[in-house]
């Protein structure tokens, strides 16, 4: 009878909580620069950034959402372990609560080897871009998708990107995986290149790193996919040909050991050096990689500090 009872009471504690409108769920996001007014940023922002709790807890800046009634009440910064009350303004209270999929991060483990790597030379079949260009693609490696982490991608994909070349957003069609397209080539080859020693023959090859994923909840320094860590304020790219909100792929960091193997650049002094003797994006940037595969076009772009 009397745990008869103490159930009842547990039973109907939860239906009136529920009546009145006291169910509490939560969104936890890694990041923090986001205004949670509902449009198409903060729908990109709450798409690619959602995270479980344990990861929000590991991750050095997140916000979590509290909704009661399905609406957005409150919120709070979690930064470096230190939890603090996040203002919301008008446009922010009573944001609908929505079911989003947490992102899971893989942090990119060196192996002796595997289906992906970072690096290596040009593979015989693949076709670099033909552009006119004041500095080069480079070959950056390859993310099979007979990896877990990446077996949404609809081909092996091979990366490629104009490093020393001043872009904002490089976008390639990889519709034919092996002969990719630059989507804005245009506006590529109008682009300068703050590196002096670079010419359009210039050449760089990397050194082949065999890599496999690897489930983690924070981020990891060197190179990672599931979430972006943004340096800069969030750039979630929408693709060009299908309009939808691409995905990430992953971010290779300015932490990253990837030494050249060869080059046919001559730096002008010991600091230059240092921008030609291991893969690097500007210094002390990272570069970003989304991917939708719909469309089957990747997005390149660095940020830095």
């Amino acid at each position: 009878m009397k745990i008869f009872t103490k159930l009842s009471i547990l039973f109907f504690m939860s239906f009136f909580s529920s009546l009145f409108g006291q169910t509490e769920e939560h969104i936890y996001l890694a990041g923090w620069e986001v205004e949670f007014n509902g449009d198409e940023q903060c729908q990109k922002f709450l798409k690619t950034q959602v995270v479980d709790k344990k990861t929000a807890n590991n991750v050095w800046a997140s916000i979590d959402l509290v909704f009661k009634n399905g609406k957005l009440v409150k919120a709070f910064d979690n930064e470096e372990g230190k939890r603090t009350v996040r203002e919301l303004n008008e446009k922010e209270i009573g944001l609908e609560f929505q079911t989003l999929k947490p992102n899971q991060i893989f942090r990119f483990v060196e192996v002796d080897t595997s289906k992906s790597y970072l690096g290596g030379d040009i593979p015989d079949e693949f076709k670099m871009p033909d552009l006119e260009l004041k500095a080069p693609f480079q070959y950056l490696g390859k993310l099979s998708n007979t990896e877990e982490t990446f077996n949404w991608l609809p081909s092996d994909i091979h990366l490629i990107a104009p490093l020393y070349l001043d872009i904002d957003k490089v976008f390639v069609d990889y519709s034919d995986p092996l002969n990719p397209k630059i989507l804005n080539k245009e506006e590529l080859e109008d682009t300068e290149s703050s590196y002096d020693e670079i010419n359009p023959n210039s050449e760089i090859i990397y050194e082949k790193v065999f890599i496999t994923m690897e489930k983690t909840f924070d981020f990891d320094n060197m190179a990672f996919s599931g979430v972006p860590n943004w340096i800069q304020n969030p750039e979630i790219p929408t693709c060009p040909k299908s309009k939808k909100t691409m995905k990430f792929l992953c971010q290779l960091t300015d932490a990253l050991n990837v030494k050249t193997k060869t080059t046919t650049v001559t730096p002008k002094d010991d600091w230059s050096k240092l921008y030609y003797e291991r893969m690097n994006f500007w210094g002390d940037g990272d570069l970003y990689i989304f991917f939708e595969p719909e469309s089957k076009v990747a997005c390149f772009f660095i940020q830095h500090t």
